[in-house]
């Protein structure tokens, strides 16, 4: 869910592009990552929330949870010709060492009229990836092999 605290900034850097997504939680931060991801890829506008998917991914810590959270969605965009426009994080657990997200995505099917590539990605990568938290809620930092 995208909130008035929510957003993203597009980083600049010599071989990569990146991202600055700040939300006031977990949930909405992981959202806002994926909206910043999928933006870096086609216009997010042009992407209907039309079909609803959903998807759960496990990581050893919140960082490596990220890193999954859009790796698959990056490799749903790759391998199953899916853009999505909505994200809702239904339930984010941790403990013991491991990290839990369970989301619905709400999207289209891949179409080349419709959704014109700005940017294609190759993979998401650990380079300075980092999630904050400070009294203004959560920032995260994301580099993306292009």
């Amino acid at each position: 869910m995208k909130t008035s605290m929510s957003g993203f900034t597009i980083l600049d850097h010599p071989a990569d592009l990146g991202f600055k997504a700040w939300a006031p939680n977990l949930p909405d931060l992981f959202a806002e990552c994926a909206r910043a991801l999928t933006s870096v890829v086609v216009d997010l506008d042009a992407v209907e929330p039309l079909e609803i998917s959903a998807v759960e991914v496990l990581g050893d810590d919140i960082e490596n949870l990220l890193y999954n959270w859009l790796s698959e969605i990056l490799y749903m965009f790759d391998g199953e010709k899916k853009l999505f426009h909505d994200f809702a994080i239904l339930r984010h657990t941790s403990g013991d060492g491991s990290e839990f997200l369970q989301a619905e995505l709400k999207g289209e099917p891949y179409q080349r009229e419709k959704h014109a590539i700005k940017t294609y990605v190759k993979a998401v990568t650990y380079h300075q990836l980092q999630i904050r938290h400070g009294a203004d809620g959560y920032t995260a930092q994301v580099y993306l092999d292009i």
